[in-house]
């Protein structure tokens, strides 16, 4: 017979097997890790406690309806709706990111088309991760048969053409563009009007809109959210540098980041221009925090300066 001694031995070794295989799981230790001198108060950054800044611009209208009506049902519920598909994103309206190019209208090249180069400048500036623009192209009646067999009826639709662009601040260029093209049911008398073109009908359907607009929101950003953030250095003084998040961002005393050369500047198609981000050039650590900026020291490399972009170790 196994003694009692021998079976309270057993127990406890598979005990400590057990807790030392959780503890690996879970990334704990069975002893308290010391900090050496000079490396206290450092921390490590993560996805998920930092937040992406996103500026959502002002769209065109390039359809019938007037620009009140499409202020009234388009602007000003586009951020709500998209505020509330977002969650986890800080979404900035045009006239708080504090840049005179992101809260007015876009600019364009020569070609006519919005100028990203510039509005990835304004935007790492500002502190924004990413820039959302767009434009309402139209939006029309559309009649579909709708049930089976002598069932069938026809079916009045409205149908919300929009163009969404996404850019990213870091490099400029285009993350995600799409025309969406989505179908809301309207009752008989409200499509005449609207293939009457009569841009006040759009008004007797206006919550019927807006509930469109959340799920197209849900579309874009289900695509932001796959980004990584980024942070930005806007100027460097004396082994000592400023960047354009703080607070806002989710940033605290002794987060370290690895700094990323600016990188070149290419020409594309139209007239365009790109960021190419360049190679690691160290390491900084955060040492005071603002409601929208922070102060960082740097720790490795000599060549950390404005244009430096900051991204999670």
């Amino acid at each position: 017979m196994i003694s009692d001694k021998r079976i309270s031995v057993v127990n406890t070794t598979v005990f400590l097997i057990i807790f030392s295989l959780s503890c690996l799981a879970a990334g704990c230790s069975l002893f308290q890790a010391g900090t050496s001198s000079g490396k206290n108060d450092i921390s490590k950054p993560s996805g998920n406690n930092l937040i992406k800044r996103i500026a959502l611009t002002k769209f065109e209208n390039k359809s019938f309806i007037g620009q009140g009506e499409f202020e009234e049902i388009f602007q000003n519920n586009l951020f709500l709706k998209f505020e509330k598909a977002c969650p986890g994103i800080s979404l900035i309206k045009p006239e708080e990111t504090g840049n005179n190019i992101l809260s007015g209208k876009l600019p364009k090249t020569g070609s006519g088309q919005i100028d990203s180069f510039k509005i990835a400048e304004a935007g790492r500036e500002a502190g924004m991760n990413a820039i959302i623009t767009g434009s309402l192209i139209d939006i029309a009646g559309v009649e579909e048969k709708r049930g089976l067999l002598w069932f069938e009826r026809s079916q009045s639709f409205a149908r919300i053409d929009m163009i969404i662009n996404v850019y990213d601040a870091a490099t400029g260029t285009k993350i995600y563009e799409e025309s969406i093209k989505q179908q809301i049911e309207i009752a008989e008398h409200e499509y005449d009007a609207l293939m009457g073109k009569t841009p006040k009908c759009v008004m007797e359907f206006k919550e019927k809109i807006t509930d469109a607009l959340f799920l197209i929101g849900k579309s874009v950003c289900s695509k932001i959210t796959k980004q990584p953030w980024q942070g930005f250095v806007i100027s460097g003084q004396g082994g000592g540098i400023t960047i354009s998040s703080g607070e806002n961002a989710g940033l605290k005393t002794g987060m370290v980041f690895d700094a990323y050369d600016a990188g070149k500047i290419i020409s594309g198609a139209d007239g365009q221009k790109f960021f190419m981000p360049g190679q690691k050039t160290g390491t900084v650590k955060i040492a005071a925090v603002f409601r929208d900026r922070a102060e960082a020291v740097i720790l490795t490399g000599s060549d950390v300066k404005a244009g430096s972009i900051l991204k999670i170790r």
